[in-house]
């Protein structure tokens, strides 16, 4: 089974969210840095996750979910 990613920086509210929802179902999950402060959020492979270049994004498999509103629909 594939793990889940989370890409993200520690610095975002947003992402705060989503780890504390992961934590709470006790799900396992990978967190992958985005460097924002060097845009890398702004260019691609990002952009192929979160087409906004906002964080977090979310891929489980073939499912791929982004922005701050994902959360309370998927989990």
């Amino acid at each position: 089974m594939a793990v889940m990613k989370l890409y993200g920086s520690l610095l975002s509210t947003a992402m705060g969210r989503v780890v504390a929802c992961l934590y709470e179902k006790g799900l396992d999950f990978e967190f992958i840095p985005v460097d924002m402060k060097s845009g890398e959020h702004k260019k691609e492979p990002f952009l192929s996750l979160n087409p906004f270049g906002q964080v977090p994004a979310f891929v489980d498999g073939d499912l791929k979910l982004f922005g701050k509103n994902f959360i309370s629909s998927w989990f």
